[in-house]
């Protein structure tokens, strides 16, 4: 079984972050064998939490190779129980709207994400992270259901 490794970057930052309406960042992808996280441990690395999410992905080309991930986010209470994990927020969808960028087209993408978004408006609300427009009142709760051990303890 391959599993997936993803590293997310720190967002883009300065006054051009500001002035586009998509949240920039960078992604490291790579698929893995199983005994990937023996070879993380022995790095140093430690495991703080482990989600699993369940969904789809729809991709799409309209300007850019968009791809549009429609999941829920579960938590493991026990250490790699996938059978056992817990929705984070129960009946909620979270939806991600990425495409692929480098520094050379980088804006010809965040016009074709932000066109795409458009079309998706009418059936949900899409926004950058952090912007308290597109904070939902369940986001507090789902950050807080995260960093819980099941048992209303925050760890």
């Amino acid at each position: 079984m391959l599993r997936t490794v993803r590293h997310i970057g720190g967002a883009m930052r300065g006054a051009g972050a500001e002035q586009i309406p998509v949240l920039v960042r960078t992604l490291n992808e790579s698929k893995v064998s199983k005994n990937a996280l023996r070879f993380f441990y022995s790095l140093g690395y430690k495991l703080d939490h482990e989600l699993l999410r369940v969904g789809f992905a729809f991709h799409f080309q309209k300007g850019a190779q968009i791809t549009v991930t429609v999941s829920s986010v579960n938590k493991m209470l026990k250490l790699h129980a996938t059978d056992e994990a817990v929705p984070v927020t129960p009946g909620i969808q979270l939806v991600e709207v990425t495409a692929p960028a480098s520094s050379e087209n980088y804006t010809e993408v965040v016009a074709a994400v932000s066109s795409f978004c458009e079309y998706l408006a009418p059936l949900l609300h899409l926004s950058k992270p952090g912007v308290s427009t597109g904070v939902v009142p369940t986001a507090a709760a789902a950050a807080a259901s995260l960093m819980s051990d099941g048992g209303g303890t925050t760890l």
